[in-house]
């Protein structure tokens, strides 16, 4: 009887000493610096080959709900849970860095995009899925979106946009670049949809 107390005290042991370091490990996780990335790699050279003499239109910050809203970067598994990958981060919220995405996709379609209110038109916008999807190896965008008339409220016109893109590696720079350049088509596709109905 006697050894087995002992034995049943030396797994209790062992494994509230697994637990603690668990605990230091995941601390040490959390403090240690992110690597950061942006989404607006060559928004010099979009502005420079913008066309801003066409019709004005205000573009504010998109919606997005947690954790796609924050500066995280987001993972999806094969039963439809989200995390975020570890050690990496945006530079700033994800909607903000989209909005500034849409701004330049949207002067080079020839409009004057700005995000400034005062404009008739409005580019309502909802990031409902911008991650990557580890079940099916894909980075996936989906954007709601809405032509807006400021004057009386109403939306123009209206459409989702998806955007998919091979994505073999799930972790650091590799996953965070091939939804930076489907991020940079899927603003494109809006701009020039928006274009055409202003």
């Amino acid at each position: 009887m006697k050894l087995k107390a002992s034995t049943a005290t030396q797994r209790r042991a062992a494994r509230a000493a697994a637990s603690v370091s668990l605990a230091l490990f995941v601390a040490a996780c959390a403090q240690a610096p992110r690597e950061t990335f942006d989404l607006t790699t060559g928004a010099g050279a979009l502005r420079g080959v913008a066309l801003r003499s066409g019709p004005a239109i205000f573009v504010p910050e998109p919606s997005a709900l947690a954790p796609t809203g924050s500066d995280r970067i987001v993972v999806r598994a094969a039963d439809e849970s989200v995390a975020v990958l570890p050690g990496v981060q945006w530079s700033e919220s994800l909607p903000r860095l989209f909005q500034r995405r849409l701004i330049d996709a949207l002067q080079r379609s020839g409009l004057s995009a700005s995000s400034d209110m005062g404009a008739p038109m409005k580019l309502q916008t909802d990031v409902q899925r911008f991650e990557i999807d580890i079940a099916r190896n894909l980075a996936v965008i989906k954007v709601s979106v809405q032509l807006v008339d400021q004057s009386s409220g109403r939306a123009k016109a209206s459409r989702i946009f998806v955007e998919e893109a091979p994505a073999p590696y799930h972790v650091g720079s590799p996953a965070v670049q091939t939804l930076s350049d489907a991020a940079a088509r899927i603003a494109l596709h809006i701009g020039q949809w928006t274009r055409a109905r202003m």
